[in-house]
C-alpha cells in the first residue's frame, strides 16, 4: 500500500514567474527508455528527460513532459511493466516539463510543491494584455484589432499546442490573464502538495521530494531522489553539458539564491551514484560541479569586464569561456553574458 509522509514549513505567497521558454512545439520526437539503476528508468523526448520508478504496486513517474509523450509513455509502461502509474511527481510547473499528466489521471495522484498551485492559478480577469510583463509581454502586440484579446487568427503563426496551453478557458482567444500566467493549461494540477519535504513509499521503495527553495529559475522546484536506487533527478536549475538557457531568467533576479541551491544540491549529490537531469545525459555529482564552475567562470568574466568599463555590447562580443565551448548551447553565451550583467548590476 502507498504511504506518504511530509514535513511542512510556512512559505510566503509567491509572485508569478516568467517561464524560460520561447516556443511550445517539440521537434519530431526521438524517444528512449533506459534503466539507470534498480528499477529506476530514464525516458527521453528529444532533449527533455524524465525518470520513473517501477514497483510491484505501480509506478512513480517524474515530469510528464507533454501530452503526446505521455500518451506514448503510457503505452510503453503498460506493455513493458503491466502496472499503472500511481504518482506523478513534478519537478516544477513549467509547461515544457509538466504538461500532459492528465494522461495518467485515471490511476495517479499528482504531487508538487505548494507554490506550484499559485503558478497555475490565473491572475485576475481584469488583467490586460498591456499589463503583462516578462517573457510573454511581446505577444501582446499580436492583438492587432486592439480588442483586448489575441484571437486564433491573430496568432495564426503560433503552433496549436502553445495556443492551447495559453487558452485556459478554450474560448479561442488569449486574454491578458491567460498571457500573464503562461502556457500551462495542459499541466494537470497537483492534488498533493508539500512545503519542505515529502516522502512517498510505494511497493517498498521510496521517493523523496525536497523544495529547492526560492531561487531564480523557479520558486516551486523540487529535488527528487530515489534513495533505494541511489538516483537523483534535477531539472532546469541544473542541466548537464549545456549552457543555461538564453538569458538565464535574469528577470527574477535571485542569482545568489540560485547559486546556493546549486551548491547545496552538489553536496547532497555526493551521496548518490547517479544524477539525471531534465536536459543532458545521466551523470554524477561531477556534472553538477561543472555546472557550478561554469557559473563562477561567467560571473568572474562579466565582473572583470564591468570593472574595466566595457559596455554590455563589448562584453557580449569579447567574452569567451573556452573550457566550456564543447557544451551544447555555447552559441547562447552572449545571452548568458546579458543575464549575468543584469544579475551583477540591477
Amino acid at each position: 500500500m502507498p504511504n506518504i509522509t511530509r514535513t511542512s514549513v510556512a512559505t510566503a505567497l509567491i509572485a508569478p514567474l516568467a517561464l524560460a521558454a520561447t516556443g511550445f512545439a517539440q521537434d519530431e520526437p526521438h524517444r528512449t527508455i533506459t534503466e539507470i539503476a534498480d528499477g529506476v528508468y530514464r525516458a527521453t523526448n528529444n532533449n527533455h528527460g524524465t525518470v520513473f520508478m517501477v514497483t510491484d504496486d505501480g509506478i512513480v513517474l517524474g515530469d510528464p513532459i507533454n501530452p503526446d509523450f505521455s500518451a506514448w509513455l503510457r503505452g510503453e509502461l503498460d506493455s513493458r511493466f503491466g502496472v499503472p502509474v500511481r504518482y506523478v511527481v513534478y519537478s516544477h510547473h513549467h509547461w515544457d516539463h509538466a504538461s500532459g499528466g492528465g494522461v495518467f489521471a485515471d490511476t495517479a495522484q499528482f504531487v508538487g510543491h505548494a507554490n506550484m498551485l499559485h503558478h497555475l492559478a490565473l491572475p485576475p480577469d481584469s488583467t490586460q494584455l498591456t499589463d503583462v510583463e516578462g517573457q510573454y509581454a511581446p505577444l501582446a502586440a499580436l492583438d492587432t484589432d486592439a480588442d483586448g484579446v489575441i484571437s486564433r487568427a491573430e496568432a495564426s503563426d503560433m503552433d496549436a499546442p502553445r495556443f492551447a496551453g495559453l487558452d485556459a478557458n478554450e474560448d479561442g482567444a488569449i486574454s491578458g490573464a491567460e498571457l500573464m500566467r503562461g502556457p500551462v493549461s495542459l499541466v494537470h494540477p497537483p492534488n498533493i502538495t508539500y512545503t519542505d519535504q515529502i516522502e512517498i513509499l510505494l511497493g517498498g521503495k521510496r521517493v523523496r521530494m525536497n523544495w529547492v527553495g526560492e531561487m531564480n529559475h523557479s520558486l516551486d522546484s523540487s529535488r527528487i531522489t530515489f534513495p533505494d536506487a541511489s538516483v537523483m533527478f534535477v531539472v532546469d536549475y541544473i542541466t548537464f553539458q549545456r549552457l543555461p538557457f538564453m538569458e538565464m531568467d535574469f528577470e527574477l533576479g535571485m542569482y545568489e539564491e540560485w547559486m546556493a541551491a546549486i551548491r547545496e544540491t552538489e553536496e547532497i549529490a555526493r551521496d548518490f551514484d547517479h544524477v539525471a537531469a531534465g536536459h543532458g545525459p545521466v551523470g554524477t555529482v561531477d556534472d553538477i560541479t561543472d555546472w557550478r564552475l561554469y557559473f563562477e567562470a561567467l560571473e568572474a568574466a562579466v565582473a572583470a569586464a564591468i570593472e574595466e568599463g566595457q559596455s554590455l555590447q563589448e562584453m557580449q562580443q569579447t567574452i569567451e569561456i573556452p573550457e566550456f565551448s564543447h557544451w551544447n548551447g555555447y552559441n547562447w553565451l552572449d545571452m548568458n553574458v546579458l543575464g549575468m550583467y543584469h544579475f551583477l548590476t540591477d
